[in-house]
């Protein structure tokens, strides 16, 4: 009787980029490639399984900006900003530009936003102006202006980061309602469409053509510096725990985005590393949306 042969044991992932009939098959293991995959997950040993569903809450309808960071979960459905209860009611909170992305960032318990058009801060359940404070500190002839309008928007050691188009201004040290737009700022060539600050320090910066890395805390010091000639897909990106992608060779708390070539993370030192880019072609798409649950990075692009 003859040996039994093994056909299929796993499967190392899926391949976009090779000629289906050429894919990789390894007859020892019985390991091979996908060249398609729908709705299936691939654990670290090679089983392929299907992905779990889904069930539908109270909330069914059509939303978008969907964001929690451990205090108010707020997202957009038609005119209404909208913060969503434990019991899967909510409260409008706000109209706004209808169709507009939101982009979001948390500060002690005040959740603040912005979408390109309006501008303003949660705090127990009610929207508030984001306007120019008054400002304490040593005397000064510059001229400090409230929180430019722009459509996105990050916290980062102190300074607030709002990306207007081309061009990214920062507030004063640990006053996020004071911007001198006649010093503080850092000018791109193209339109902004990520800024993901590391809780190391850091932060990840793409325009629609090119991505950056902006070392250190303080955005006086230093400057942005070019990672690759492609850009991030805007809204993509996530924090994510750098010790559970690959075998660990990473550690710490980096970025994670899809870009136009490929899925790719970001290190608080300025390491970048495209892990798909040469395995998987994606749509055309400058936007859609990320996140990271269950040890497991998901990415939705818009054609």
């Amino acid at each position: 009787m003859s040996s039994p042969i093994t056909i299929f044991s796993g499967s190392n992932g899926l391949n976009t980029k090779v000629d289906p009939a050429r894919l990789r098959f390894d007859p020892k293991t019985g390991v091979q490639g996908l060249a398609v995959a729908v709705n299936v997950n691939i654990d670290p040993t090679g089983r392929v399984g299907r992905r779990k569903g889904f069930s539908a809450t109270v909330r069914t309808e059509s939303i978008h900006s969907l964001w929690c960071d451990g205090g108010a979960c707020l997202f957009i459905t038609g005119t209404s900003l909208c913060q969503l209860h434990p019991d899967y009611s909510y409260s409008v909170v706000a109209t706004v530009f209808k169709g507009a992305a939101v982009s979001y960032f948390q500060v002690e318990g005040r959740s603040y936003w912005m979408n390109g058009h309006e501008k303003g801060y949660i705090e127990n359940v009610v929207n508030n102006p984001w306007v120019q404070g008054t400002y304490v500190g040593p005397a000064t002839t510059r001229q400090l202006s409230g929180p430019p309008i722009g459509h996105l928007v990050a916290y980062d050691f102190g300074h607030v980061y709002i990306a207007q188009g081309p061009v990214v201004w920062y507030s004063e040290p640990f006053n996020l309602n004071a911007f001198d737009l006649s010093r503080n700022y850092l000018p791109f060539e193209d339109r902004v469409s990520m800024l993901r600050p590391l809780p190391a320090g850091g932060m990840w910066v793409s325009t629609g053509k090119q991505t950056f890395f902006l070392p250190g805390t303080n955005p006086r010091e230093t400057g942005p510096l070019k990672k690759a000639d492609y850009p991030a897909i805007e809204h993509t990106d996530a924090l994510i725990d750098l010790a559970k992608i690959g075998a660990g060779e990473m550690s710490g708390i980096g970025a994670i985005w899809t870009s136009t070539e490929g899925i790719c993370i970001g290190s608080s030192d300025g390491q970048m590393i495209n892990l798909t880019q040469r395995r998987i072609s994606y749509p055309r798409s400058i936007f859609g949306a990320g996140i990271c649950f269950d040890d497991r990075y998901v990415a939705t692009l818009q054609p």
